[in-house]
């Protein structure tokens, strides 16, 4: 299995958990496309991808209704890991061992560091426009999970090349916001601090 398929669902998991899970498992049960890692053979039971298909629409409607959508996320701020871990996993038919840890690590790391990105844009959205945005957010996420997992499972040499820019970006971008974070609390504190 090639490393963009593998990680590149997981990273998609960091938008919608169930989606490319789902996509994986059809791929390899019905169309015989992938296989499945023997520790995770459950993902092409019938249950499971039952299971799947019913969350992943849950998680469909859920992210557009306002409101709900902050306490989705929550949620899924520790299950879109989880699936990330999964699917990276499930997706290595050969992989067993020391390697198995790493790929269940990775696989979470992708899909948290997606849902950090998702989670942030969504409280940006909510400050600045009262919410407004979200559900235009909410099916431009939904273009990018199918996107990415059409492409992890098809051209996943594309797909590392975009998990390469987008693990880039997010590093370069992320201590750029603490500090904005940083001074805007202290900003608060001051004006909240007796004189």
């Amino acid at each position: 299995m090639d490393i963009g398929t593998a990680y590149g669902l997981a990273f998609s998991s960091g938008i919608n958990a169930y989606l490319p899970l789902l996509s994986f498992s059809l791929s390899a049960r019905f169309f015989h496309l992938y296989k499945v890692n023997p520790n995770f053979s459950y993902v092409t039971q019938d249950w499971f991808m039952i299971a799947l298909a019913i969350l992943a629409l849950a998680d469909l409607f859920a992210d557009k209704i306002p409101a709900v959508d902050h306490v989705w996320d929550m949620i899924h701020t520790i299950l879109r890991p989880i699936a990330g871990a999964i699917v990276a996993a499930a997706s290595q038919e050969q992989l067993a061992g020391p390697g198995l840890p790493v790929a269940l690590v990775l696989g979470a790391g992708l899909a948290g560091m997606m849902h950090t990105t998702k989670a942030t844009t969504r409280v940006i959205s909510t400050a600045t426009t009262a919410g407004f945005l979200n559900t235009i957010i909410s099916f431009i996420e939904d273009i990018i999970v199918v996107f990415t997992t059409v492409l992890s499972l098809f051209l996943p040499i594309v797909m590392v090349i975009l998990l390469i820019l987008f693990v880039g970006v997010f590093l370069l971008a992320v201590p750029r916001v603490v500090r904005i974070l940083r001074k805007r609390r202290q900003r608060a504190k001051s004006k909240i601090a007796p004189s």
